[in-house]
């Protein structure tokens, strides 16, 4: 599951439109969370790359809408270089704007992936017997600094992803672990158990939920390793 748009773009190939934002998070005076502007685009671009990748997207370009100021700029195209090089996208071209004219209190950053598809590489609806686990653990504002081990990494997320017996994959955001497997599923959270936190925000997506079959649990869970927390639905 994500909230990537999805567009034709000729008969066998679709269009993928996922973004992510970051705003008052960086290094002017008055931001809330202070972080290197690079680690703000870090995190900005993973969350977009995993909004792209949960339903089968190939990432082709990066689209930054910049608006701390000019300094920031490449600072930001860092950030993206670094996840794109972690999951050997190195290559992909990066465009944007920066709000040069004037000067804002806080930072702010928009950014958005660009992919493709072909249009039988659309994931398929989950079924009722599907088993459930949570990759990494949610973490938001300075725990995604000072906890960064915790995270679920990006390159494991798309080893998991190109799982031929994964079912699916949802990239968990500020609401929750349990109101990304209610939208998800189309079924209620009130039996729902895990280790961890399921009311809290992952804030830029420090966890996924993961659906697969009974028999492939072990293999799961092998793979995910230290980041693997099983999903109970009552």
């Amino acid at each position: 599951m994500s909230n990537a748009i999805i567009l034709p773009l000729t008969a066998t190939q679709e269009m993928v439109i996922a973004s992510d934002n970051s705003g008052a998070i960086g290094e002017k005076e008055h931001d809330e969370v202070h972080v290197p502007n690079t680690v703000v685009a870090h995190y900005a671009c993973r969350v977009a790359m995993m909004e792209c990748m949960a339903v089968r997207g190939e990432p082709s370009a990066v689209v930054m809408q910049n608006f701390t100021d000019e300094i920031a700029w490449d600072a930001y195209q860092h950030g993206v270089r670094q996840v794109m090089e972690e999951i050997d996208y190195g290559n992909l071209p990066i465009t944007g704007s920066t709000e040069s004219n004037f000067p804002g209190l806080q930072s702010g950053l928009g950014l958005t992936i660009i992919g493709k598809r072909p249009v039988e590489a659309a994931p398929v609806a989950l079924s009722g017997d599907v088993k459930f686990a949570v990759i990494g653990v949610p973490l938001v504002g300075n725990e995604v600094v000072e906890q960064a081990d915790k995270i679920a990494p990006l390159r494991l997320f798309k080893k998991l992803c190109d799982m031929a017996f994964v079912r699916g994959v949802a990239p968990v955001g500020s609401k929750g672990i349990a109101a990304t497997w209610q939208k998800w599923t189309n079924r209620t959270a009130g039996h729902l158990s895990c280790s961890e936190d399921i009311l809290k925000s992952a804030g830029p997506a420090t966890c996924f939920i993961i659906a697969f079959e009974a028999e492939d649990a072990e293999l799961i869970e092998s793979v995910a390793g230290i980041h693997y927390h099983e999903l109970i639905v009552g």
